[in-house]
């Protein structure tokens, strides 16, 4: 049956590229999902860098807080004329609030009480270390900042240090890698009255 010629015409047939240029010319000035690529192209790298990013902060965080809990300790220490190894020993205790909410397992602290004498000479008079034994001779001489070096004087020292795991992602392009490291601050505080710290039994 014959269709008449009016409705033939309304007929749309396929439109046939008129030449393989043409096609090109097509293909070339086409931008249907355009935006679609450049997503799975962007985002992985936008959330590598948020998660270094965050990594990082946390890092900030913990090292600024082992900063302040180093300082704190010798501070209170300074505050004493005489201490003990059980006074001592609830120091870590106050360094772990400090830290908190971050975990501060396997952190070391050490203190030491530092004579300075008429020569401004610094030597060891007694020392401490939260995981057992003494970690510096009596009598052995240190070096301690300038400032804090005057004649006939009493120092304290302060070492707190714990271990800190990194995780780094793509450091060889190529899957992630914990990154380990000791995060170590070191405070030193004049005694606040008297002339010197004892420790009963260290």
């Amino acid at each position: 049956m014959k269709l008449p010629a009016a409705i033939t015409k309304r007929i749309r047939r396929p439109a046939v590229p008129r030449s393989l240029t043409d096609a090109a010319s097509r293909f070339r000035k086409a931008r249907d999902g355009v935006g679609a690529v450049e997503f799975a192209l962007i985002v992985p790298i936008l959330l590598i860098i948020y998660l270094m990013s965050f990594e990082i902060t946390v890092a900030i965080s913990i090292t600024r807080k082992v900063t302040h809990a180093s300082s704190d300790i010798a501070d209170l220490i300074t505050q004493k004329s005489t201490v003990d190894k059980a006074f001592l020993s609830t120091m870590p205790y106050a360094a772990k609030a400090i830290l908190a909410p971050y975990s501060s397992t396997g952190i070391n602290l050490k203190i030491s009480g530092i004579t300075v004498d008429s020569t401004s000479v610094a030597r060891i008079t007694w020392s401490w270390q939260s995981t057992g034994g003494t970690p510096y001779s009596v009598g052995s001489t240190v070096t301690i900042p300038s400032d804090l070096a005057i004649a006939n004087s009493f120092v304290v020292r302060s070492e707190l240090s714990m271990p800190y795991s990194m995780l780094l992602y793509l450091p060889g392009m190529s899957n992630t890698q914990l990154q380990n490291f000791t995060i170590k601050k070191d405070f030193y505080f004049r005694q606040r009255v008297g002339s010197g710290i004892t420790c009963s039994d260290c």
